[in-house]
């Protein structure tokens, strides 16, 4: 089911127009930037988009420009994990790979993250999540405090009014925001 379910949601995304990916990205990443609890956040933790995830450019300029401690994730490819390693500017982001990833790592506390900011394939309204399948940021997530905003950025096309089904690991997300609206599921 969730490989189905993947597929099927990868294949809408690959086929966005660049226009449409442009406009909703916006839409999104300005309802993030609009949060009280991003706004008071020191700290937050995003992925870098690709492959027609929801754009998170804007929402990296902005915490740079704010002053916030901003990480993204190292990825580790041997143990299936990343540890959060903070940036200074978008240009020591390496956009060169298979995943966007920093040029130089400078591990930071995951204890201190106060967002993070959750990429996934599929979400339903209860906060549950369908990522690439690997469990990279489930096995992130489950260690953090319960004080930490796990927020998912998705298009409206990602969002199931049914529930996922769900694997013992998965860790669910507590708001999905997407360019229709925002669901709050959690720690809000």
């Amino acid at each position: 089911m969730k490989k189905r379910i993947r597929r099927e949601i990868l294949g809408l995304r690959k086929n966005l127009d660049e226009k449409e990916w442009n406009e909703k990205s916006l839409i999104i990443q300005k309802k993030f930037l609009s949060l009280p609890s991003y706004k008071k956040a020191e700290s937050i933790l995003t992925y870098v988009h690709f492959d027609r995830e929801v754009r998170t450019d804007l929402i990296i300029k902005d915490a740079l420009s704010n002053g916030k401690v901003l990480c993204i994730p190292k990825n580790n490819w041997k143990e299936e994990n990343f540890i959060p390693s903070q940036i200074f500017s978008f240009d020591e982001i390496s956009l060169n790979c298979k995943i966007p990833e920093p040029k130089v790592i400078r591990p930071f506390p995951p204890s201190e993250i106060e967002i993070v900011v959750v990429p996934g394939v599929a979400f339903d309204i209860f906060g549950n999540r369908i990522g690439m399948g690997k469990g990279f940021f489930d096995k992130f997530l489950k260690d953090l405090p319960p004080s930490t905003l796990k927020i998912a950025l998705a298009f409206e096309f990602q969002v199931r009014e049914e529930k996922l089904e769900m694997d013992l690991w998965d860790v669910k997300v507590d708001m999905i925001i997407t360019e229709k609206r925002e669901i709050e599921v959690g720690n809000f």
